[in-house]
């Protein structure tokens, strides 16, 4: 019987606990491969001009009226539905803080009305909900729509894309495909590899009309995209939700929303889980093969001739040094490639960020001013002060959330290179090893188990505090439309000093966060060649020292080894087939 994800998935966890308590599997990554499989989760990001049904659709996947719909551009804050025992709904803030509120308040977070222009600086909302649908590790991300009035809400759109492992593109058939939903489209190609293309509302057509709609769009989408063969499908997110809340099946078959249901699974859940199951079970099939290799090298030690034995060892220290020429070489390439990353990504994108705020900012600030000048100095100072904190926090937030995914992308292609450069030093030290004592050895290509870490936070205080003292010392005396005048002149240096030192701090945290993922990593990976090292000569010296204890010593240790041998090659056994239950690569 052919096996689902799950079952692999529950197959390669007992394994992954077997392998955990055997004695020659030192140095197993069994907890993060084993925290990889249970915390999987299959990031669907729905995106899309405003007002093509976007969040309808994320309902009627649910089935149920969980995010909120209106008539105008609604949704403004990114919203992770992902599965629960229960409804729950937490918000996570830009500063970092949490805070949990009844489901009936989420539209006062993420709607346009409700919190217009992300005045409650949130970050994103989580909402857990007990559907089927999402069990399986499945993750709606519902974003806003693009090409509002409101450019926050495309910002938040495009920061989401990275995270995809699979986009729907939401058309609609009452709107030709515009000449923005192109240009988005051709931005969601640079993030997703896999894009399902709904045209949605395909209830307001007849079939005829529905053809020819849709043929137009795959059509647009081929030849201004470049998109060939896309998988495009006609959808009515209205009867699909209107189908399952009233248990219409008629209703919910006309929606077209079953078909593209099932589709979408079977990517999700079939293609990206048996990719899974076949990373975690390389990796997991080398640590078994190194365990092997240096239990076959305990027996061989236990079994040669001790002169033969202390002359290979003697070889291999040799090849030791070697590897440690390598390793520094390593250091210093890897440092480099973080330098290099700063000069050649950070700094030029601050500076244009700089540059764009400063533009947007500047005739703003001086509308603003214009639209409060008659309040008193005192005040006008603090309305204009609040006015600067939280445009250039909102305006550092949205770069900030973008370059964090763009470096920590950059910083793991370098990681990645420099991975496989070090797994082929182990794999050369290995293989060196497996002949030197003429042992059998299979090598399994795995990746590593690592990645780039965040960590940010804002400082407006101390600068608000110098504003507000010097604010005082410079108009308590003087007449309104002078005071106003330098309080004017003051919050504007005020502005563009702000723009300054949020970006000097930005480029220092990202900097100290690199120098902090570039020595991790470092210590991570190099670590793995001390690991080798050391334990293929830790094997020989072990089968020396019981040699040396005597032959009866070593004859009982000699079938010990072998049934622990014996262990390891049924554990190997079990897991291939794992892999292969995965079907062809």
């Amino acid at each position: 019987m052919e096996m689902t994800y799950n079952d692999l998935k529950d197959r390669l966890l007992m394994l992954i606990d077997e392998s955990s308590v055997v004695e020659s599997v030192s140095e197993c990554p069994c907890d993060d491969l084993r925290e990889k499989l249970i915390r999987n989760r299959f990031n669907l990001v729905v995106v899309g001009q405003f007002k093509r049904g976007k969040t309808t659709f994320i309902n009627s996947l649910l089935g149920a009226d969980i995010l909120p719909t209106a008539v105008v551009p609604l949704t403004s804050i990114v919203t992770v539905i992902e599965h629960g025992p229960k409804v729950h709904v937490n918000v996570t803030f830009n500063d970092g803080t949490t805070k949990e509120v009844p489901p009936d308040d989420l539209p006062e977070y993420v709607t346009e009305k409700g919190n217009p222009k992300n005045e409650k600086d949130v970050a994103e909302v989580v909402i857990k909900y007990p559907s089927a649908y999402l069990k399986d590790g499945v993750r709606l991300i519902d974003t806003p729509g693009v090409g509002s009035v409101y450019q926050h809400n495309t910002d938040v759109a495009y920061e989401y894309l990275p995270r995809s492992d699979a986009t729907v593109f939401l058309i609609s058939v009452d709107q030709p495909l515009s000449k923005a939903e192109v240009d988005f489209l051709k931005d969601v190609r640079q993030y997703s590899d896999r894009i399902f293309f709904l045209q949605n509302k395909a209830d307001y057509l007849t079939p005829d009309e529905l053809v020819e709609s849709l043929e137009y769009t795959r059509t647009t989408i081929e030849n201004e995209v470049g998109y060939t063969s896309p998988e495009l499908y006609p959808v009515s997110a209205k009867f699909g939700l209107e189908g399952k809340l009233k248990g219409d099946n008629e209703l919910l078959k006309k929606s077209n929303l079953p078909a593209f249901e099932e589709r979408l699974y079977r990517f999700l859940i079939e293609e990206k889980g048996m990719i899974l199951i076949r990373s975690v079970s390389n990796n997991l099939l080398r640590v078994i093969s190194e365990a092997v290799l240096r239990t076959e090298l305990l027996l061989k030690s236990l079994q040669s001739p001790l002169e033969e034995i202390e002359r290979k060892l003697r070889a291999f220290e040799e090849k030791h040094k070697e590897i440690e020429s390598d390793k520094r070489d390593f250091e210093i390439l890897l440092e480099g490639e973080a330098k290099r990353i700063t000069a050649e990504m950070l700094d030029p994108d601050l500076e244009e960020v700089k540059r764009e705020i400063s533009e947007k900012f500047l005739p703003e600030f001086d509308g603003f001013y214009q639209e409060n000048k008659a309040l008193s100095p005192g005040k006008l100072r603090k309305t204009l002060e609040s006015f600067i904190v939280q445009g250039v926090k909102e305006s550092y937030s949205i770069f900030r959330k973008n370059e964090d995914t763009k470096i920590s992308l950059a910083f793991e292609k370098v990681a990645d290179r420099f991975i496989k450069k070090i797994n082929t030093v182990i794999d050369e030290l290995l293989r060196y090893s497996s002949e030197l004592f003429s042992i059998k050895f299979e090598s399994f290509s795995a990746e590593a188990l690592w990645s780039m870490k965040s960590g940010f936070y804002y400082k407006f205080k101390d600068e608000q505090l110098m504003i507000e003292m010097l604010g005082e010392a410079l108009t308590s005396l003087m007449p309104r439309f002078v005071s106003n005048r330098i309080v004017r002149r003051t919050m504007k240096k005020y502005l563009l000093e702000m723009i300054e030192r949020q970006s000097g701090r930005i480029r220092w945290d990202f900097i100290d966060r690199l120098q902090k993922s570039r020595l991790e990593f470092r210590w991570q990976m190099l670590g793995k060649i001390d690991e080798t090292v050391k334990g293929i000569g830790e094997a020989v010296r072990k089968g020396l020292e019981e040699r040396k204890k005597g032959e009866e010593t070593a004859r009982k240790r000699e079938v010990e080894v072998k049934e622990e041998l014996d262990r390891l090659y049924i554990l190997k056994e079990k897991i291939l087939k794992t892999k292969e239950s995965t079907g062809p690569v």
